[in-house]
């Protein structure tokens, strides 16, 4: 072999080598780049979160409001729309897709591990919120009732309503501290009294409620 094929040669197996470096290289570079966008990406979720949760009211106060900050101006809003989850003990007031408000509720039945002679499971799905309302209820048979109450099914049987208190209007105070947790709260939607007196005076009869 002349001294120029070996040139060649040389020449050919360096840029084969090459080649083949790049594109390990390249595979590396874009594994470690998808690494990075996925831990930048896991970050930015993570802060969102904070910076919404930092806006709940820690801990709990079953008095105030469930967010420090100002309640929303729902006035006139044509997509408004509620939205409850009783895995995360949540209500939300939604406008469209974007979250307005948020507030910590109490919600469940006799299946949340509270012994009762008929067990059953609470009512999911899509429902409107009722224009039958009131400041103030008591009910002889649950022995409890509750402030600022709105309908939401069965014509008053399935409320919105703040936490409960007992015939004299008073709340009763270990249930109320329950807020935020999953307990039997007898077919409605415990809020915290002053967030029930804002949903009670700024949701309409007619707004959508979907419970999951």
């Amino acid at each position: 072999m002349n001294k120029r094929k070996l040139v060649s040669w040389i020449v050919a197996i360096l840029l084969v080598f090459l080649a083949g470096w790049s594109v390990v290289y390249v595979k590396h570079a874009e594994k470690i780049n998808s690494v990075k966008i996925a831990k930048n990406e896991k970050k930015q979720q993570q802060q969102k979160k904070e910076d919404q949760d930092a806006n709940m009211r820690h801990p709990i106060k079953w008095r105030k409001s469930s967010e420090i900050k100002k309640y929303p101006d729902v006035f006139g809003d044509k997509s408004l729309w509620i939205k409850v989850s009783q895995k995360k003990q949540r209500l939300y007031v939604m406008s469209g897709k974007k979250k307005v408000y948020e507030m910590y509720v109490s919600l469940g039945t006799h299946s949340a591990g509270y012994s009762n002679e008929s067990k059953k499971e609470f009512p999911t799905g899509t429902f409107n919120v009722s224009n039958k309302r009131g400041e103030f209820y008591f009910n002889q048979v649950t022995g409890n009732g509750g402030r600022y109450w709105v309908s939401w099914k069965g014509n008053g049987k399935y409320l919105i309503q703040s936490v409960p208190t007992n015939e004299h209007g008073k709340h009763i105070v270990s249930e109320a501290r329950s807020l935020g947790s999953q307990v039997d709260t007898n077919n409605s939607i415990w809020l915290s009294v002053k967030d029930a007196k804002w949903f009670y005076k700024n949701i309409n009869g007619g707004t959508k409620l979907v419970i999951e």
